[in-house]
């Protein structure tokens, strides 16, 4: 990552959120399509191979682009109520994607998915901009 220019790293947001969409894209890929099942983790979830490169390009821009939010923090100008709650909206919205693959809370990954993509329409065109703006 680059800390040089003292511009914002929106073309490493752009990556990064490129890669999310890649992964994203690649797990909707319908059941009968993905082939045999590697791994199960649980009743009506298990890990094909096209879902670990889905699941692979969808990890590693998530951790990406949460690198350069909380690289980012000091210059985002949010008071801290704000980050309070935008990290509790975020950390909910995990736990529940999480939850519904590991117990019987199937469609909870959409309220996850919604939760954490709330915070990250907020914080990620936060990061892209110029500092000092």
């Amino acid at each position: 990552m680059s800390h040089e220019g003292g511009g914002a790293p929106r073309t490493q947001v752009a990556v990064a959120a490129l890669l999310i969409v890649a992964g994203v894209l690649i797990l909707f890929v319908p059941a009968g399509r993905e082939g045999q099942v590697l791994v199960r983790v649980s009743e009506g979830h298990g890990l094909s191979a096209v879902d670990a490169i889905g699941a692979a390009l969808l990890a590693v821009g998530g951790t990406w682009l949460e690198v350069l939010v909380v690289r980012r923090l000091p210059y985002l100008a949010l008071p801290p109520r704000a980050l309070f709650g935008l990290g509790l909206l975020a950390g909910i919205g995990v736990g529940l994607v999480i939850a519904s693959v590991f117990s019987g809370f199937f469609w909870w990954w959409a309220v996850g998915a919604t939760a954490l993509g709330v915070a990250g329409l907020v914080l990620v065109p936060l990061t892209a901009r110029r500092r000092g703006r």
